[in-house]
């Protein structure tokens, strides 16, 4: 597909026909179509330096109109959904009104945790209000098994709660890598695995510390075609040991609707992935 044009402005240039057929091939030749978005940080504030807190809502509404119109599979969020206001009161209202957009989607919708959901919640409490399953969880789609990672731990294994961590200490403890590896290991179908930190940059701030261990059980099922997360705003792509990992774009960067970063990833049935972005998330393939 084409860049900037048709994506940014897409909407009003009456292309989403076309990216509809995209969803309903992928889904013809036994694939899977995915609605994604990152990192909206939802709060009823100013702005911050480049992030526009208040825009995102109508970004995201941007979004549920896209995939209504593709119709993916389902949607997902990889984490940073809601930003941090005051208290938990104050952060219960802003995760009911961007959920209230959400809620608008006609596909299934799924969630990751990311820190800045935990910045005054607790796991259970973002838990409860999102209707999660639990804080990391896997689902079929089709013949693709699906796994939700949960990186909020600190060093020493215990959760991310109410702001009690560092956002750079980002590990994924023994007890859910043991649970990662059983699920890949009773699952026939190829995986697509979502995290919020980034698996495929440890050094790095934005880098879950202990990478490498959860990346081996992932190579080693041989099931894994993607990795995709969010995290690190700017976005970016690596390829290690044959798994893509794909670092989406946030939505929360830059003021308006000109400025929106989503995606539709589609997994062909041999386990290819193509990443058509929109506004500002460029496109990939894995």
């Amino acid at each position: 597909m084409a860049g900037a044009i048709s994506r940014r402005e897409f909407l009003h240039t009456g292309t989403a026909a076309l990216a509809a057929g995209v969803a309903r091939a992928a889904e013809a030749r036994g694939g899977l179509a995915i609605g994604i978005f990152t990192d909206s940080h939802y709060t009823d504030r100013e702005r911050r330096g480049s992030r526009y807190y208040r825009d995102s809502p109508a970004k995201l509404a941007q979004f549920v109109e896209t995939m209504n119109e593709t119709k993916p599979a389902f949607a997902i969020v990889l984490g940073d959904y809601t930003d941090m206001r005051a208290g938990a009161e104050e952060k219960a209202a802003d995760l009911k009104r961007i959920q209230a957009v959400y809620a608008r989607l006609k596909v299934p919708r799924h969630y990751v945790i990311g820190n800045h959901d935990l910045d005054v919640f607790s796991k259970p409490q973002f838990v409860d209000g999102t209707g999660m399953p639990a804080p990391h969880y896997s689902f079929d789609s089709g013949a693709f098994h699906c796994i939700v990672l949960d990186a909020n731990y600190r060093k020493d294994f215990s959760h991310y709660r109410a702001g009690n961590f560092n956002w750079t200490d980002t590990w994924v403890p023994p007890d859910e890598q043991k649970w990662l590896a059983a699920d890949l290991k009773k699952t026939k179908g190829k995986c697509v695995v979502f995290v919020h930190q980034c698996l495929d940059d440890e050094e790095g701030a934005h880098g879950i510390k202990n990478a490498p261990d959860v990346r081996k059980l992932l190579e080693e099922s041989g099931k894994v075609v993607a990795v995709v997360n969010g995290h690190n705003h700017r976005g970016r792509f690596s390829k290690i040991n044959g798994i893509p990992y794909f670092t989406m774009r946030a939505m929360v960067e830059g003021p308006g609707l000109e400025n929106n970063a989503f995606a539709l990833a589609t997994v062909s049935a041999t386990g290819s992935v193509r990443i058509d972005g929109y506004g500002k998330q460029p496109d990939r393939k894995g």
